[in-house]
């Protein structure tokens, strides 16, 4: 349950202080300092004296993409059970644990190999059968029953959410109250926490205690809180089944456009065996970035990361690209009519390239240029009907170019009143796409995107934990110091660049285009729809 590495355990109680092992690079800009340790673990440091706090957040290269085919979503799992404790966080006596860890795991490669076993039997018979109903044997059962014997067992030599109440007892605080203080996307996992300066050290001492002993307890209790956050959001479509179909619709199956949070039918193949062999790969310093942001100094912060990250060994390479680029759908558009009753909506969107290629800042001023109250959407919607009453005053007109992710999308989001109104809104949204690829945009209107994008660029770098997560997400994605010029080059986006991308990106070969109703029918866009 462990990693092979030797006494880890005990430096990490007793800690000491090392001698060189750490460089310092010049940054971008004066604000941000950077250390690497000799193993490649990186520390981003931003210094902002103001309040006596730190934003700590620790990024790792891995996520949804990296995960094999009938295991969506054991990123996202594998967060749940790293925060289970260690070998020394989170245990009364791990002596004790270890042989029922050995027997948990043994038994379950038993049941695994019985499982197969009985797979190979069927098809080698030619048996067709439901795979939502795979047949269970006795065997099956009686070992999965050891196996919930057993956790009961370890769980009496547990301390149940140890880290995550050492971190409140001393002031940290998360972005939410789920004492898994952690996030996995696409392409990464971060663990973040708002601490003290003066408890800073605490965050040092267990994340390192975490990416070398983390020991992965209650596994069927947490399968079944990762389980019931699926189906928590299949029960709401409009936040899960829904944008789950325009993501496959959109990506055709590719894996930058998998869910992060799984499939239901994976959960039950997830096995420990799979799971320590993605740990021991991306769980190592080269693959790690620790971004820091608050009241500390760059001296205080190598001596805590030769401290505690600087004796651990590198580990595998970290992966040499997370960035995937998805074609786009050959042969023209592709549409989605959802058939379940929601309130009604068209989406549009459009592949875009991620962040670290040269068009991608101008897609965050296309977006400020098309959404909300004073948009051009809006302002396309009023314009079209001329002097009548506006049938689409009170639609709700979003646009966003996500960061999060390297190849995702922009989209075009209109919320309406009445099915009725869906094929003029999409047509109107259409026609104001088509103005940009022209080029019919006005300065003033670029004035106004710049001034949001600046707000908000000013926003981020006003808050430690949203500046420590951009830099983090940046550094995933392509490197912490593309972060503001990325910013900048958004804001200097002119008329001819946004032009420019808007004609080779936004056509129909690269497009998708999704609909919602509230009384859907079979062939929604021919059949009559629903009165006010």
């Amino acid at each position: 349950m462990r990693k092979s590495t030797t006494a880890l355990a005990l430096w990490v109680i007793f800690p000491f202080c090392l001698t060189g092992g750490a460089e310092r690079l010049e940054a971008a800009t004066d604000s941000i300092q950077e250390i690497v340790l000799e193993n490649g673990f990186r520390v981003l440091v931003v210094e902002k004296t103001a309040v006596p706090r730190v934003a700590a957040s620790l990024w790792y290269r891995v996520g949804g993409i990296a995960e094999a085919q009938g295991e969506h979503g054991s990123t996202h799992f594998l967060e749940h059970m790293i925060h289970q404790g260690t070998t020394t966080v989170g245990t009364r006596a791990f002596a004790a644990e270890k042989p029922i860890l050995r027997e948990i795991y043994e038994t379950e490669q038993k049941l695994i190999e019985v499982w197969n076993r009985e797979r190979n039997r069927l098809r080698e018979r030619n048996v067709f059968y439901d795979e939502l109903d795979w047949p269970t044997t006795p065997e099956m059962v009686k070992l999965r029953q050891r196996l919930y014997e057993l956790e009961d067992q370890d769980s009496e030599l547990r301390e149940f959410w140890a880290e995550y109440n050492w971190y409140r007892r001393y002031g940290g605080r998360a972005r939410h109250a789920d004492p898994v203080p952690a996030t996995t996307g696409n392409e990464h996992m971060d663990i973040s926490l708002d601490l003290p300066k003066e408890n800073l050290e605490l965050f040092f001492r267990l994340e390192a205690e975490r990416m070398v002993n983390a020991v992965l307890r209650g596994w069927e209790a947490q399968r079944f809180t990762v389980f019931e956050q699926i189906l928590n959001s299949h029960s709401r479509p409009e936040r899960g089944r829904f944008y789950q179909a325009i993501n496959g619709v959109t990506g055709l199956a590719h894996p930058i456009y998998l869910s992060a949070g799984g499939h239901m039918r994976d959960f039950a193949y997830f096995n420990r065996a799979s799971m320590l062999r993605m740990y021991e790969k991306y769980f190592v310093p080269g693959n790690a970035t620790l971004v820091l942001v608050g009241d500390v100094a760059l001296g205080q912060v190598r001596s805590l990361a030769e401290r505690y990250f600087g004796r651990i060994p590198k580990g595998a390479e970290a992966p040499a690209r997370m960035d995937y680029e998805a074609e786009p759908v050959p042969g023209g558009a592709a549409r989605l009519d959802w058939l379940e009753p929601l309130d009604p909506r068209v989406i549009i969107r459009f592949r875009i390239p991620g962040v670290g290629h040269p068009d991608r800042p101008a897609f965050d001023a296309l977006a400020a240029l098309l959404r909300g109250r004073h948009g051009m959407l809006a302002r396309a919607s009023r314009l079209r009907e001329g002097g009548s009453r506006d049938p689409f005053r009170d639609v709700d007109f979003q646009a966003s170019a996500p960061r999060s992710g390297s190849p995702r999308t922009i989209s075009l989001v209109a919320r309406a009143r009445r099915d009725d109104d869906l094929p003029k809104l999409e047509q109107m949204m259409l026609a104001a796409l088509e103005e940009l690829r022209q080029g019919k945009l006005a300065s003033g209107d670029l004035n106004r995107a710049r001034k949001a994008m600046r707000l908000q660029w000013e926003q981020i770098r006003s808050s430690r934990g949203n500046l420590a997560s951009e830099l983090g997400r940046f550094q995933v994605m392509d490197s912490w110091r593309t972060l503001e010029p990325y910013m900048d080059a958004r804001e200097k986006a002119s008329i001819e660049d946004i032009r420019r991308v808007a004609e080779r990106y936004l056509v129909p070969a690269n497009r998708t285009i999704a609909t919602s109703r509230r009384n859907p029918a079979p062939n929604a866009l021919l059949a009559p729809t629903s009165p006010e």
